[in-house]
């Protein structure tokens, strides 16, 4: 069954993928959906790269691939396609090591998510964070640069044991929250949050702004939402 594309305008008249059920709900992925974080990751690849004498990183290359982690870019930071397991690991943790020293470098809000997260403070509509990013790097992140939004939770691998697109942080959400999954929407940049929020029986969007990877296209992705940009996420928060 072919599934629909809902933007900004269509969702002026509050036409869900769903029904017309209001949001109780809004879970959010963190890289390429809050957080502009791809010039930060692009300033540790280069310091990988120069330290193996590459030339400079593709920007495009880089952004495209942070919501797929770091092994992907540790894999293009020093060409490593078709190398072993161990060796790419190897140069993961190599590559998050810099990246810890530099996450806060560049790093900033998407323009519009403050105002998203303001009104949903103000209307008291529950809403956080279910990320794939290890504690050790999102916790300081969220707390330096979304802190004063007093992010309600933040769910990482860590916490749970598995990551995206396995459910169990999104069902981790709700539960936390109280809330019903036909009535809760989680937001991400990559298909394997769409899997995720599918497997929860959630409603999702796809944030099409963020980092899809090369040669991917979110109309294929199956989301019930789709999100050109920030903003267009508010006109759910006041579909009530």
């Amino acid at each position: 069954m072919a599934w629909k594309r809902y933007t900004s305008q269509l969702y002026g008249s509050c036409k869900k993928g769903k029904g017309l059920k209001t949001l109780e709900l809004f879970a959010f992925d963190l890289d390429g959906t809050l957080l502009d974080t791809a010039p930060d990751f692009l300033y540790a690849v280069n310091i990988l790269r120069e330290r193996y004498r590459f030339d400079e990183a593709d920007y495009d290359q880089v952004r495209s691939r942070v919501s797929q982690g770091a092994a992907s870019l540790a894999s293009y930071a020093l060409d490593l396609e078709g190398e072993s397991a161990q060796k790419v690991e190897f140069h993961r943790q190599e590559l998050l090591d810099i990246y810890e020293n530099c996450c806060l470098k560049y790093t900033e809000l998407f323009d519009g998510i403050e105002e998203i997260l303001t009104k949903l403070n103000n209307k008291q509509i529950k809403w956080g964070i279910i990320t794939n990013k290890p504690r050790r790097f999102a916790e300081n992140i969220v707390e330096n640069k979304l802190g004063r939004f007093k992010v309600p939770f933040l769910i990482c691998p860590d916490d749970i044991g598995v990551r995206k697109p396995e459910p169990q942080g999104l069902i981790h959400a709700l539960e936390l929250s109280n809330s019903n999954p036909e009535n809760s929407i989680y937001i991400g940049d990559h298909k394997i949050d769409i899997t995720a929020g599918e497997r929860a029986n959630m409603q999702t969007g796809a944030a099409a702004y963020g980092y899809i990877p090369l040669n991917d296209n979110v109309d294929y992705w199956g989301s019930d939402h789709i999100f050109n940009k920030p903003k267009e996420i508010i006109s759910l928060i006041d579909c009530d």
